[in-house]
C-alpha cells in the first residue's frame, strides 16, 4: 500500500475502474467476480477501500495482489491490526479478528 496519504488516478487510463471492500482473505470469490465482470488486467483497475485480510483462507494471495499494476488498496482496519501487532507486539486483537493465518504461513 502507497505510504501517501492519497492517490491520484487518472481514470481515462482505464476501461473500468472497480472498487470492492472486505475481500478478508477470499482469493478465489475475487477471482470469481472479477470474471464475471469480465475484468481485463490489461485495461482495467481494482481499488479496495481495505480489509484484504483474515478470515478467509487465502488472505497471502489477496496480499500478492498489491504486485500488481492493475490493484490498489487502502489499509483497512484489520491491516491496521496487523500492523499495530507487529509495532507493538501486541497480536491479540489481530488474533481474535481472524489474524491467524500469518502464523500458519511456512517457509514457502
Amino acid at each position: 500500500m502507497p505510504s501517501t496519504r492519497y492517490q491520484k488516478i487518472n481514470a481515462h487510463h482505464y476501461r473500468h475502474i472497480w472498487v470492492v471492500g472486505d475481500i478478508h482473505g477470499e482469493y478465489q470469490l475475487l477471482q470469481s467476480r472479477l470474471h464475471q465482470l469480465s475484468f481485463y488486467p490489461e485495461t482495467d483497475l481494482l481499488i479496495s477501500t481495505g480489509d484484504n485480510i483474515d478470515r478467509g483462507p487465502k488472505s497471502l494471495n489477496v496480499l500478492r495482489l498489491l504486485n500488481q499494476p492493475w490493484f490498489t488498496s487502502v489499509k483497512g482496519n484489520h491491516e491496521a491490526m496487523a500492523l499495530d501487532a507487529f509495532e507493538t507486539g501486541d497480536g491479540n486483537m489481530w488474533l481474535a479478528s481472524g489474524g491467524d493465518w500469518f502464523f500458519d504461513l511456512n517457509d514457502s
